[in-house]
């Protein structure tokens, strides 16, 4: 039963189902234990394909959009141009908006904030400054849209980040305001027979219960530091270790990266799985999995590391990152330098004692994971004090 039936909450991002990133499932994730535990929420995003169908247990408004180039599947919205969204909008009556992005979908979000008189929270979770110039190829059109991302941010009522470190990034970007920090978390499915649903893996990829398995989850683009994964799973065999390297995600760089792999000789251990919908199938993965390695100096509060603990599966992680915030290595995670090198030692390091290795994914477990019930709790309690400070003023 909801706690609080009579509040509406509008969640507003850019890119949706059948996308998928670690934005895309905090959205659903804020809008399902809302929906479930403590009021209406909806969720306002750019259009699906054709052959997309919502099934999300909480409703989904969508409107026009236009694809961003080289970023397939990310789309730009143009909510405005979309009379049948306008009128559907127009029937939703929220508290209160929460933006998680500050493009179009946050600018319809500040809009509707305006017009209603309600707050506006705004969160920031990427380094838009590295996706932009990957678009763009142009360091002045990065800069000019920074500029205008952080005026965004001056204008909602309270801007949320994931971590201190992504607080910086914003900081740094130019934003000089109010900022609080709201953790992800992680909605980590155990499988009810864990043993069947390992075995259903090493079935899968054709692995042995002796291999040493590497896995890798995300986007398959370079901010995400693929290339030097590929680079130090290649040292490591040429040093004689064996290992299985499972990459499973999407993008622009896959092609690339295939190409790279059997160039570097890697065709016999590695497998690209591709993009990975379904959770259950995805937690199986983890609990396969010995390591996690996520070299991305992009990404801020990763959710795959998140997930990755949930199953005991410690991660390989570039110390000094947003990414790494609050582990420590050879306790709850395996640090490594910016480099190949380093990240191949931090794999030999994982490899070498089992013992050491299962304690580091158990510390991650106790550390690093969150369940997203849990951070919702405390989100809707933000929420409420919020709306009364708005009522008040």
């Amino acid at each position: 039963m909801k706690t609080h039936p009579q509040i509406c909450i509008g969640e507003y991002i850019d890119s949706y189902f059948p996308a998928v990133d670690g934005v895309i499932v905090t959205v659903q994730n804020y809008a399902k234990w809302m929906n479930k535990n403590h009021c209406e929420c909806y969720v306002a995003t750019t259009e699906a394909p054709k052959d997309y169908v919502d099934t999300d247990p909480f409703k989904v408004i969508r409107y026009h959009s236009v694809p961003v180039p080289k970023r397939p599947p990310y789309r730009f919205g143009v909510p405005l141009l979309d009379w049948g969204y306008m009128t559907e909008q127009h029937q939703m009556y929220p508290d209160l908006v929460h933006a998680h992005s500050p493009f179009l979908a946050g600018r319809e979000a500040l809009r509707i904030a305006k017009s209603r008189n309600i707050p506006l929270v705004a969160s920031f979770h990427s380094k838009y400054y590295d996706d932009i110039l990957q678009v763009t190829n142009s360091r002045f059109l990065s800069d000019t849209a920074i500029k205008l991302i952080v005026d965004f941010y001056n204008e909602a009522d309270y801007v949320w980040t994931v971590n201190q470190g992504t607080a910086e990034t914003l900081r740094e970007y130019g934003y000089g305001g109010d900022l609080e920090i709201m953790p992800n978390g992680t909605d980590f499915l155990m499988p009810k027979d864990c043993g069947k649903a390992i075995e259903k893996v090493n079935k899968r990829f054709h692995f042995t219960k002796e291999d040493h398995v590497i896995l890798f989850v995300g986007q398959h683009i370079y901010q995400k530091n693929p290339v030097m994964l590929l680079e130090a799973a290649a040292l490591y065999k040429q040093n004689g270790g064996r290992f299985k390297l499972l990459m499973v995600g999407d993008g622009y760089a896959k092609a690339d990266l295939e190409r790279m792999a059997v160039q570097l000789g890697l065709s016999d251990v590695i497998t690209f799985a591709g993009l990975e919908r379904d959770r259950a199938t995805l937690s199986s993965y983890y609990l396969r999995a010995d390591v996690f390695a996520f070299p991305s100096i992009y990404d801020n509060a990763p959710l795959v590391v998140r997930e990755a603990a949930m199953a005991n599966c410690p991660s390989i992680l570039v110390a000094g990152t947003n990414a790494a915030e609050n582990c420590v290595d050879n306790d709850n995670a395996f640090l490594c330098e910016n480099s190949p090198e380093s990240l191949c030692g931090a794999i030999t390091r994982a490899f070498t004692d089992d013992d050491n290795r299962k304690h580091v994914g158990q510390r991650a477990s106790e550390t690093i994971a969150k369940p997203w019930k849990e951070i919702i709790e405390r989100v809707f309690a933000r929420y409420l004090q919020i709306m009364d400070e708005q009522k008040k003023n």
